[in-house]
């Protein structure tokens, strides 16, 4: 399983695949991606989970699918399955979808899998669950830069738009501070990156509570860190 937001080990129960149409789309004609939903309940019954399947849409375009993902995307698992593509011969066909709903099958099956998995250890909150459950607009902003460096493909565009509303709040009611160059901070790979932009989060909360000592000497680091990188 290809995820692209979410992991094995610790997923939520809250599944969005979907993958890219190539030529006739079964479910709509034009639609570009077929996606689904599937919820696994973490209400067991005795040692069975009950999942629903939604049934799968079509949508124009993979932008139509990040709309929708962008506004709740830590809510869901995303998952990229491989590309349809219709054969044109009708027996053919028929048994390519066949074949394509056995796979979908097999992929519910294992993300339930990993559900039980999830639910026999221990589970501690990471910093970007919690994160996750404020909503003050500068935790807010550190969480989704957590999500933007840790997902890929659609999920990752998604939380990329829900992050430009949050640096335009920022744009708009707190001007002092230097958005521009944490968006660039997001560019910077690795552990590096990752500590420019907590450096950053850092800085902006001391403006913020007017503990400006404290923001001239995260300004420092960050400018040593900046300068190293180019």
């Amino acid at each position: 399983m290809n995820f692209e937001r979410g992991s094995k080990p610790n997923p939520t129960g809250n599944l969005i695949a979907y993958c890219h149409v190539f030529g006739e789309n079964p479910i709509a004609p034009g639609g570009k991606i077929i996606a689904s939903n599937v919820v696994v309940s973490f209400l067991k019954i005795g040692d069975n989970y009950p999942v629903v399947t939604f049934p799968p849409v079509a949508l124009p375009s993979k932008e139509e699918l990040m709309k929708i993902l962008s506004d709740n995307i830590h809510l869901y698992d995303v998952v990229q399955l491989p590309d349809f593509q219709m054969p044109e011969n009708k027996d053919s066909a028929n048994q390519y979808i066949q074949e394509r709903m056995e796979q979908f099958n097999s992929m519910v099956m294992r993300y339930v899998e990993f559900c039980k998995a999830k639910e026999k250890k221990t589970q501690t909150t990471s910093l970007t669950e919690h994160l996750e459950q404020v909503s003050e607009p500068l935790e807010t902003l550190a969480s989704l830069s957590l999500e933007f460096r840790n997902t890929s493909g659609i999920a990752r565009e998604a939380t990329r738009l829900k992050m430009e509303r949050i640096v335009d709040y920022f744009h708009n009611n707190h001007p002092t501070l230097d958005i521009d160059n944490f968006k660039k901070a997001l560019t910077v790979p690795g552990k590096m990156g990752d500590e420019l932009i907590g450096l950053y989060i850092q800085k902006f909360n001391a403006i913020q509570i007017e503990n400006y000592e404290t923001a001239s000497d995260l300004r420092r680091r960050i400018l040593e860190i900046e300068s190293s990188t180019h």
